[in-house]
């Protein structure tokens, strides 16, 4: 008797850690839309309400934008948004997002999209376009971003 216990404790505990892990695993998709929902955080808490004490919530430390031609840091985006505070006059920013390509290798995912940004007061102030390109990472869990290239779009 004490052969079978033992037989049967051996072999719940081996069936047991054969099984899957209980966690369940992201998605590639899972994965594509929590990316795109960082995009959208950066530009609505980042680019249009010019809190640059959300940028390290959205991008990692060593984060690069490829400005139209320019380069800029997370320390050049935070002096933005303090020179973009003091300059503001009452306009809204609202962007959207077109995203029409992405792959995912490992903990890194690329993406590319058209940003479409509307500026309001109380009317349509202007329009704009770019096309741009992010690199993201899962860095504890959480996707950052980590490279971002625009351009401008002609109107």
């Amino acid at each position: 008797m004490k052969q079978l216990f033992k037989f049967l404790f051996i072999l719940t505990f081996v069936l047991s850690s054969c099984q899957k892990d209980s966690k369940p695993q992201n998605t590639e998709a899972e994965d594509f839309k929590r990316v795109e929902q960082v995009v959208q955080g950066v530009f609505d808490d980042v680019w249009a309400a010019k809190k640059e004490e959300m940028i390290l919530n959205y991008q990692t430390k060593d984060f690069v934008l490829l400005e139209h031609g320019e380069i800029w840091t997370n320390d050049t985006i935070a002096s933005w948004c303090k020179k973009a505070k003091l300059r503001d006059d009452g306009t809204k920013r609202i962007n959207n997002f077109n995203f029409f390509k992405a792959k995912k290798e490992g903990n890194r995912i690329w993406m590319a999209y058209h940003n479409h940004a509307t500026f309001k007061k109380d009317t349509i102030v202007g329009k704009y376009e770019w096309l741009e390109s992010i690199v993201a990472v899962k860095q504890d869990s959480v996707w950052k971003l980590e490279l971002m290239h625009s351009t401008r779009v002609g109107r």
